[in-house]
């Protein structure tokens, strides 16, 4: 059980946003997926970056991860400005779903 009362690994629905992991946290398979949205009323005020800087805390203090990984499309500047705010650095260029994205990657340590 997750500290917000939810089953840990599921999906967790807020009134202002979402996150859920794709696989659960420190399963031990090395690479779990998360994803997020802000609810478009709730856009702009720093939530996304919020989130992300304590998913990175997390990371690194509760999960001993030394390096996440993020794929964003071209289309979301929003999200690309959210990461690059939080340390992430572009690593290439891919294909997201059938359209143009980046890989990012932040070092931890």
């Amino acid at each position: 059980m997750a500290a917000s009362g939810e089953p840990a690994g599921q999906p967790v629905v807020r009134r202002l946003g979402s996150y859920g992991s794709e696989r659960g946290w420190g399963n031990g398979v090395g690479n779990d997926t998360a994803s997020s949205a802000i609810a478009q009323k709730a856009a702009g005020h720093g939530l996304a970056t919020a989130a992300v800087r304590e998913v990175r805390e997390l990371a690194a203090a509760q999960y001993g991860l030394t390096r996440l990984r993020a794929k964003v499309t071209t289309d979301n500047p929003a999200s690309q400005t959210v990461l690059e705010r939080n340390g992430f650095l572009a690593a290439g260029e891919l294909t997201l779903n059938g359209k143009p994205a980046m890989s990012y990657i932040c070092e931890l340590c």
